[in-house]
């Protein structure tokens, strides 16, 4: 059964801890996609072995600044299998994938640079392995709709930053499922995202529910733009993400962060911002 993560109260407005699901310690990342992701490569394994199952390859094709591949390379460091990320061709890496890459992962830069070019090779080479870790967007949103359990019902807004949209779209369907009023306000992180596409993966996940109010946020500028923000309580917020939504707080709200990046695969003013945290 999962765990269904803690909602923490500040000054009138709150969190939903998804940054401490899976929480280990500074070197890995945390968060909803870790919980899932783990859940996806366990049960991928080759070899089921009393206590030593052989795990497929953990492959992902994205943006230089994504968290997935600081999910998917932690992922096979632990499970001691191959990490396989490709990612645009740059001048510079970014923090992200040199963050892949201590953790043993191939990196394969892609030129053009272009995000369906980067997926369509590592789709082809996921092809040629014959087996990897298979990211399944259905299993993620049933995920999330499990953990709005705990969501106060005198909850106003639940604000949720969105790359892809699939915690946005588990939300609206949770809120669907448990019968919460609430408002959810859908914060684009980048200008890919498709609302009409989150609206309609939620639907399908509601189980015929009607779906909560909601808002969408269009994003003002890049991705790979980020900001530098911290809860009340010190714990940094993912630049690319949370932080970019903590502004929009108001009494009543409550923050859905879907997870955190290592501080040492953040962007290295935020590396110096946050080289005192210890943890939660």
């Amino acid at each position: 059964m999962t765990h269904i993560t803690p909602i923490t109260k500040f000054d009138g407005w709150s969190v939903k801890r998804e940054d401490l699901a899976c929480w280990t310690s500074l070197e890995y990342p945390s968060g909803s996609k870790v919980r899932q992701y783990s859940e996806m490569a366990a049960k991928t394994a080759k070899i089921p072995h009393l206590s030593l199952p052989e795990y497929a390859p953990c492959i992902v094709g994205c943006s230089a600044n994504s968290c997935m591949q600081v999910y998917v390379a932690a992922t096979a460091k632990i499970l001691n299998t191959k990490g396989i990320i490709y990612t645009a061709a740059r001048k510079v890496r970014s923090d992200a994938t040199l963050y892949a890459e201590s953790m043993g992962a191939e990196i394969v830069e892609v030129k053009p640079g272009y995000l369906s070019v980067i997926k369509q090779r590592a789709h082809q080479r996921a092809s040629e392995l014959g087996q990897v870790v298979q990211w399944n967007p259905n299993l993620a949103i049933q995920d999330v709709i499990q953990q709005c359990q705990n969501i106060p019902p005198d909850t106003k807004r639940i604000i949720v930053p969105s790359g892809s949209g699939l915690v946005a779209a588990g939300v609206l369907a949770g809120c669907a499922r448990y019968g919460l009023k609430n408002t959810v306000v859908v914060v684009a992180t980048s200008t890919m995202l498709d609302f009409q596409k989150v609206l309609l993966r939620a639907g399908r996940a509601s189980d015929g529910y009607t779906l909560p109010c909601s808002v969408f946020t269009p994003a003002t500028s890049s991705y790979n733009d980020y900001a530098i923000q911290t809860l009340p309580d010190g714990t940094p917020l993912d630049p690319f993400y949370s932080a970019k939504s903590i502004h929009m707080l108001m009494t009543g709200d409550l923050l859905w962060p879907p997870g955190l990046r290592p501080v040492c695969s953040m962007p290295k003013d935020c590396q110096e911002k946050f080289k005192y945290w210890r943890g939660p």
